[in-house]
């Protein structure tokens, strides 16, 4: 979720009569795909991840899919350590100038791959780009602001909010009508968050903070959305990144709060963050769920959290009272139902 993938996801479009689709195209009704969506968070796909896995399926081997798999687990986890290394990098750096870094250097390397494939911008790229990326700059705003005032393991559960927070803002600006399983994933999920953050009934500012930051996500994941149908995959992800780079490096010069990494550990650690988490993030996300079902990538997109608070646990020394850890069990539970469709395709199931 802290990383910026390019997810082959979408929200599901309104549909039409199949006598107005058959009118509209030859060969009667089509599927109405809401294009490719660039997140990090990482919301789990949805439609058009499950039409390109079956385009793809006899195109990917199954030791293929499970290699997918097994990288996206490793990128997840990678996720996961993430909050704790930013926790401590704002000991060092403020957290706009830790998002310029890291936004900038992962631009700088999306841009030598564009360059490598030839690839050209084209408006849709550029707006569409531009707008999702200030979605995008909010989220990581709200996150590198709210982990100075909050636990790594609470900020790991919380951002994952942003998976209930989606269907929301769908119907909101969409006109999407949520299913019951996501109203009840987020009635659970909200209960889940105020038994995690809730201490002495006093509501802690970090914590509201990150809120804030996975409802971004969520927003940023329903604009992308509507502006990504026609722009190219590789070349909106890199204007998203750049925005929030150029953004955040505005903001830490504007408030007078850049200044250079003095630890190598802060370095190491805006390297590894911004050129796997963020650069090969993407790209592995990609891949894994064009070749593997939705379900299996809902799994494992749900890890997440569970890795920032086993790293918090180990790393941090982050400990969650028995009441918290119920919570953060129920925002698991509510994201799975969200996201999670009992009712699989056997090709699903593979």
């Amino acid at each position: 979720m802290i990383g910026i993938l390019v997810q082959s996801s979408a929200l599901p479009i309104p549909r039409r009569s199949p006598m107005t689709a058959a009118r509209r195209r030859p060969g009667g009704p089509k599927f109405v795909m809401a294009g490719k969506l660039i997140a990090y968070c990482a919301s789990p796909p949805q439609l058009v991840a499950e039409l390109e896995r079956k385009s793809m399926s006899k195109l990917e081997p199954q030791h293929h899919r499970q290699g997918w798999e097994i990288a996206l687990i490793l990128v997840t986890a990678l996720w996961g350590w993430s909050f704790v290394a930013i926790h401590d990098a704002l000991n060092d750096l403020s957290d706009s100038a830790f998002n310029a870094y890291r936004f900038l250097i992962a631009a700088l390397a999306m841009w030598i791959v564009a360059r490598v494939k030839g690839s050209r911008f084209s408006r849709q790229d550029v707006f569409g780009g531009v707008a999702a990326g200030v979605a995008l700059y909010l989220a990581f705003f709200f996150q590198t602001k709210g982990l100075a005032y909050t636990t790594a393991s609470n900020a790991s559960f919380i951002t994952g909010l942003a998976v209930v927070f989606t269907p929301l803002f769908a119907y909101w600006l969409l006109k999407v009508r949520p299913e019951k399983r996501q109203l009840f994933g987020a009635a659970t999920a909200t209960i889940g968050l105020a038994l995690l953050t809730l201490k002495n009934l006093a509501i802690h500012w970090g914590d509201m903070l990150v809120v804030l930051c996975a409802a971004s996500f969520a927003l940023h994941i329903v604009v992308l959305s509507k502006v990504s149908k026609t722009a190219r995959v590789l070349n909106i992800a890199f204007v998203q990144v750049a925005v929030v780079g150029g953004l955040s490096l505005l903001q830490s010069l504007a408030l007078n709060e850049f200044s250079l990494p003095f630890r190598s550990e802060t370095m190491t650690a805006i390297l590894i963050i911004a050129l796997l988490g963020t650069a090969v993030g993407f790209y592995v996300q990609t891949r894994a769920q064009v070749a593997s079902s939705p379900n299996r990538i809902a799994l494992i997109i749900v890890l997440e959290p569970l890795f920032g608070g086993v790293f918090a646990y180990f790393l941090a020394g982050d400990r969650l009272s028995p009441l918290n850890l119920l919570g953060a069990g129920l925002i698991i539970l509510g994201m799975l139902i969200t996201e999670f469709h009992l009712k699989a395709s056997r090709a699903g199931a593979d």
